[in-house]
């Protein structure tokens, strides 16, 4: 292990390092005589390694979260060049990612006919960050949280549709089994959908079996996957959606989700009005070669697809995704319901804060006007408080012991 150490050329620093060897420097300093004795700083040597060394570790954390993301990043951009007229965060920059440190980097398209904007959000592993990887590692380990902090690199595409067009809103997601708890747990959105994973569901609409869906209404499922058995089969081809999940892309896909709904408790507790953006999330996990990245980009150009196929049936154009009017009737009274609760709850919280601050203004009145009286009248004061607070304190007793 020291044979290093041991080399000829380090004979210097070996005697440097004796505890009983000579200074390498002398000198004085404000008739101060000093003497620098390599030995006597160890700590400080081995502080300084650990620092480099995690400065290389960072750097290279850093490196590597570029290199995984530039594959599907280079095939996503040329794609999505074919669909918008604006790829990137600027019309006049050519197309790239626009990154937030080191883990989180950002593709800004826009301009398409259906698509208001699209968010490709790479969220990465903390790599730079090597004690927060070792730690997040043991934590999962030894406290085997249900929703492990360390997930790996995912890719959500956000897809923001048209606030001027007139929808029929709804929750519906297509969940691999795997995400499913964790997905279900996470969002607020997906609890006004229910979930459908037993045996034999999801191949009875043409879905690959590792796959569960959550809908809110039967039909808006109908829309999405296709009635059951050679009902749906029409509906399925028309919109390809289920040949996409079911192909190439099935062992990156995560989730789908169109929602109308935020998608944090804290933003429909802030009085994020329901209904107010609807959008597609699709969340994959990030390929990391160029041959997985272009099996998935089937799978975006079917989301591409259903947001067509949601805007003609907006626009009155085709009546693919169009909803029952008892279905449409039954999810307004649902949103309807959820914003009145949301509206009472808000009420609520603003009473109860008014009359915490009647409380404190009430009592800050009562303080001045005390300190305002005398020291004999501040005493006898006192002094009847403490009187009343005994035999308030003495008459519960007697009530407990007459029980």
């Amino acid at each position: 292990m020291r044979a290093w150490f041991e080399h000829p050329l380090l004979a210097p620093l070996r005697a440097m390092a004796q505890p009983g060897s000579e200074p390498v420097w002398t000198g004085e300093l404000y008739n101060m005589k000093l003497a620098l004795h390599p030995a006597q700083f160890y700590a400080q040597g081995a502080l300084v390694l650990l620092a480099v060394l995690y400065l290389v570790a960072s750097l290279l954390g850093r490196w590597r979260n570029t290199r995984r993301v530039a594959p599907f990043a280079a095939v996503l951009m040329h794609a999505m060049q074919g669909e918008f007229a604006q790829v990137g965060a600027s019309a006049d920059a050519p197309p790239g990612l626009v990154w937030n440190g080191a883990s989180d980097a950002l593709l800004f398209c826009t301009g398409r006919r259906g698509v208001d904007t699209l968010h490709a959000d790479f969220a990465l592993a903390r790599r730079q960050d090597p004690l927060y990887m070792v730690g997040s590692l043991l934590f999962d380990v030894f406290a085997m949280p249900t929703v492990p902090t360390a997930l790996g690199d995912r890719l959500t595409l956000v897809l923001t549709l048209p606030a001027a067009e007139k929808r029929d809103g709804g929750v519906f997601a297509v969940v691999h089994k795997s995400a499913l708890q964790r997905v279900h747990s996470a969002r607020y959105d997906m609890r006004f959908a229910r979930v459908a994973d037993g045996e034999g569901v999801s191949a009875a609409r043409g879905l690959n079996e590792q796959l569960a869906f959550a809908s809110e209404a039967g039909d808006l499922t109908d829309r999405w996957l296709g009635e059951i058995g050679a009902r749906g089969d029409a509906q399925r081809r028309r919109t390809g959606l289920v040949d996409a999940l079911n192909a190439s892309a099935l062992p990156w896909f995560e989730s789908l989700l169109w929602t109308d709904q935020p998608a944090s408790r804290s933003d429909a507790e802030s009085g994020v009005p329901s209904g107010c953006v609807e959008r597609i999330e699709l969340t994959l996990r990030l390929p990391t070669s160029r041959a997985d990245a272009e099996a998935c980009m089937p799978l975006v150009t079917a989301v591409l697809d259903m947001a067509d196929a949601l805007h003609l049936s907006a626009t009155g154009r085709d009546r693919c995704m169009r909803l029952r009017p008892e279905t449409v009737a039954s999810l307004r009274r649902t949103r309807d319901e959820v914003d009145a609760a949301m509206r009472e709850a808000l009420g609520r919280e603003e009473k109860d804060e008014q009359e915490l601050a009647r409380d404190a203004e009430r009592r800050r009145a009562q303080k001045e006007k005390f300190d305002m009286l005398s020291p004999a009248e501040q005493a006898r004061r006192k002094e009847v408080e403490r009187k009343r607070a005994l035999r308030k304190q003495q008459g519960q007793g007697s009530k407990m012991r007459r029980r």
